[in-house]
């Protein structure tokens, strides 16, 4: 157990083997059955190294119990889809507000000083400017040589009056870190690779400058309507559509996401802690109209309430205002991986899944 609200749990209780995961999947835990044998483990590479193939995750917030060989699985703690409120627009922001500034209180706790992964965005500008007000804030800046998160970040930086760290790594660097991420996160997928890349460079760097937490803005887009795919259900298939896939998009980010961040920043010492995940911030934000997050005619600004927010809170407009720009596009790697897999005359998918067969053998880290 670590960041606030995130944990697994391994125990045994009256002959039995209980395992447990937080309702938000933050912390990664999988397990397998074969032959008589039920085993679990933090890491599916674990469990395939004493034979296993079937590895399952264990469903956040469902309680496993296990005596004489027989699992038994209770979901306990699972998200239930909430009724949007009726409330304004002012309403809802205010409520936000307070919701963010508490989880942020929450996740800086007995802190003196935290990194924030920062890409000049609208999610790590707030996250920086509500941690500040409670403790020292270092952002962390990384990304390919030349890329647009290296570019922005120095000067987005000045705007908030807090110092930076950045670091560009060579391209010709990436293929080692490609292979370092693919055995960490354990999967070949394209977009979870690109993702993990630079979150594993930011703790990488963070863990340098002596810092033992860091946050990040994971978990905003999906609650808000972030990506330009949510404006585009609302003009194909309507309101209801967007509310649906918002609901997924959320129950499916500990397999989408936290897993991935988490497998990806941990081996650094790093602890990576996500305000918009907390439960309350999560349960508050499922509740607020969809009309606040997504407005209709091919809407390409979207997440309008907390853009209010973060200008209630003098998040200087440059980042308020900022398009989306994804993590994995910012900062290069995933068009950088593309070329690589080009050069070998293999499609990305190709190229990490012959990574992955690699290094999944491996006994450490590449």
């Amino acid at each position: 157990m670590s960041e606030p609200g995130g944990f697994a749990i391994l125990g045994t209780k009256d002959r039995r083997l209980i395992a447990f995961r937080d309702p938000n999947g933050l912390k990664p835990l999988y397990f397998s059955k074969c032959e008589g044998v039920i085993a679990f483990a933090s890491e599916r590479k674990a469990l395939w190294r004493i034979g296993l193939r079937d590895v399952k995750r264990v469903s956040p917030g469902t309680l496993y119990a296990i005596n004489d060989q027989r699992l038994r699985e209770s979901h306990i703690a699972q998200f239930r889809r909430p009724r949007e409120r009726r409330v304004t627009f002012d309403h809802a922001r205010r409520e936000l507000s307070r919701a963010l500034k508490f989880s942020i209180r929450k996740a800086t706790h007995g802190l003196r000083r935290v990194a924030v992964a920062f890409s000049g965005g609208l999610d790590s500008a707030l996250t920086a400017v509500l941690a500040r007000t409670l403790c020292d804030v270092e952002l962390v800046s990384v990304g390919l040589s030349n890329s647009s998160e290296l570019q922005t970040a120095e000067g987005y930086a000045h705007e908030l009056g807090l110092p930076l760290t950045k670091e560009a790594f060579a391209p010709d660097e990436l293929e080692n870190y490609v292979k370092r991420v693919v055995w960490l996160i354990e999967e070949p997928n394209l977009m979870k690779v690109s993702v993990a890349v630079p979150l594993h460079w930011a703790a990488k760097v963070a863990s340098k400058k002596n810092h033992t937490v860091m946050l990040c803005g994971q978990g905003s887009d999906e609650l808000y309507g972030g990506y330009y795919k949510y404006a585009r259900i609302l003009d194909t298939e309507g309101r209801a559509a967007l509310r649906n896939q918002l609901y997924r998009s959320v129950v499916e980010a500990a397999e989408v996401n936290y897993e991935r961040d988490e497998q990806a920043t941990a081996p650094s010492g790093v602890e990576l802690r996500t305000p918009f995940a907390d439960l309350y911030v999560i349960k508050l934000s499922m509740e607020i109209p969809s009309e606040f997050k997504v407005k209709d005619q091919n809407d390409l600004t979207r997440k309008w309430i907390l853009r209010a927010v973060a200008r209630d809170l003098r998040v200087p407009d440059g980042m308020v205002w900022r398009p989306k720009r994804a993590i994995q596009h910012g900062t290069g790697v995933e068009n950088a991986i593309i070329r690589l897999a080009k050069s070998r005359k293999l499609s990305a998918h190709s190229y990490l899944t012959k990574i992955f067969e690699e290094v999944r053998r491996m006994d450490k880290v590449p």
